[in-house]
């Protein structure tokens, strides 16, 4: 039996089930690429179907078209296996038809019914809960979690990134003491656990601690983003709440040594590194901080992304066209509005009703908010804010809706909708510097 992933596989060679554990340990801490772990696994054994699905699971769980094709050649794999498979590996290989097909909900849906029979299959249980954060499902980053979590002990391998997984579903459910509970037991049980660190570090830039947000992630800094050794592949997005909390306390300088350091180095082409890149930018500007070139340079990596990846996730196309927006790319602007269009109008998966809903409505905002129509900017933002979280993301990372909701109300003239909203942010965050810089600028 495979240490890593609890239950039996239809493979029987050794070293491509040690191979395939190093992958399950790097998907969970984020410690190296879980890619080059299946690859030597399947060269040991070729027939491995769950390094197959494990494959294409990884690569789905990108948010980007571009590795479509080679996840699709993995099922394509399992699915010529299928004989040998057992009943785990045909659920999974039932679950992953949809998710490559762009049905993430049914995915999502097929996932629970293997975790139903098989509740500690670390594996699917971590696949679904990454795609109900992609799907914006805050109620079963909890549930889904909850629902197994009696059937793990701490004796198990793997128990502290199940309840890194809870304490994030708890967070994003507004429950701050059960979630920094869990996600630092979670910690002390591996202190390798980045997202359990990330976890905890969301409930105390929810409740706007921001001096002990800072000391929470700089005391554990070798722990999530260690210099020595395979790179945490997570880590930038901890650094972006690093400089998030030096931004809330004015500190935009920090925030921009950050940036420029740690965050745009380790994020590459990869969009839900870029669009941390993109949310730092665009608060930096919102807040009349000089950024230089950096949105020019930043909207040539979405550039190239254009052509392929425009229409695919709506979450990842707001940020591209913030940047565009930002660079005074109207070109790249309008073409990603029109793609947001055909995806809400055509596609038939989970991202047309994100489109619809959300992205196609943000963008009608965000060229209103270029073009300086401050105060439709605002009311379109406002119609849409407490829906957003139907396009993906977290509550820190749509924040930025808000305070854009806001400086455009102010640009506006609208003091009394600005004051609104602040009214809104204070009562949840009290102790924010940002939020009280803010009022007194609307006051």
């Amino acid at each position: 039996m495979s240490r890593v992933a609890t239950y039996e596989m239809s493979c029987r060679n050794d070293a491509a089930l040690q191979h395939f554990d190093k992958a399950l340990d790097a998907f969970q801490t984020y410690l190296g690429n879980p890619i080059e772990h299946l690859e030597r696994a399947l060269t040991e054994e070729p027939d491995f179907v769950m390094a197959h699905l494990f494959r294409a699971i990884a690569l789905a769980l990108t948010s980007e078209r571009r590795h479509l094709k080679d996840a699709r050649a993995s099922l394509e794999v399992a699915e010529s296996l299928v004989a040998r498979a057992n009943d785990r590996e045909k659920a999974l290989l039932h679950a992953v038809r949809p998710l490559l097909a762009g049905d993430w909900d049914e995915a999502c849906r097929r996932f629970d019914r293997v975790l139903a029979v098989y509740p500690t299959d670390a594996l699917t249980l971590q696949a679904a809960h990454l795609l109900d954060f992609l799907r914006g499902d805050a109620l079963n980053l909890r549930n889904r979690v909850a629902r197994v979590l009696p059937r793990w002990s701490a004796s198990m391998p793997g128990y502290s990134f199940v309840l890194g997984f809870y304490a994030f579903g708890l967070e994003e459910c507004n429950q701050y003491p059960e979630a920094e509970d869990a996600g630092r037991r979670a910690v002390e049980l591996d202190r390798r656990d980045g997202w359990a660190v990330h976890a905890v570090t969301h409930v105390m830039e929810m409740q706007g601690r921001v001096a002990e947000g800072i000391e929470w992630l700089e005391r554990r800094q070798n722990d999530w983003a260690p210099r020595h050794g395979p790179a945490n592949e997570f880590a930038y997005h901890n650094w972006w709440h690093l400089a998030l909390f030096h931004l809330d306390r004015g500190d935009a300088d920090r925030a921009l040594a950050l940036l420029d350091q740690e965050i745009t180095p380790g994020v590459a082409d990869v969009s839900m590194g870029l669009l941390d890149v993109t949310s730092m930018l665009w608060r930096l500007r919102l807040f009349g901080v000089p950024v230089g070139d950096r949105f020019s340079a930043l909207a040539e990596k979405w550039r190239a992304k254009l052509g392929e990846e425009a229409g695919y996730y709506a979450f990842n196309d707001f940020h591209a066209a913030l940047t565009f927006a930002a660079a005074g790319d109207r070109d790249a602007l309008e073409e990603t509005r029109a793609a947001m269009r055909r995806a809400a109008e055509t596609d038939t998966g989970t991202n047309g009703p994100m489109a619809a809903q959300v992205g196609a409505p943000l963008l009608d905002a965000l060229v209103d908010y270029v073009e300086e129509r401050y105060g439709p900017a605002a009311e379109r933002l406002a119609s849409v804010r407490d829906i957003a979280q139907r396009f993906g993301g977290s509550h820190a990372q749509r924040d930025l809706l808000t305070l854009t909701l806001i400086d455009a109300a102010q640009r506006a003239g609208d003091k009394a909708t600005a004051r609104h909203y602040l009214n809104e942010r204070l009562a949840s965050k009290p102790s924010s510097g940002l939020g009280w810089r803010l009022l007194a600028k609307a006051l």
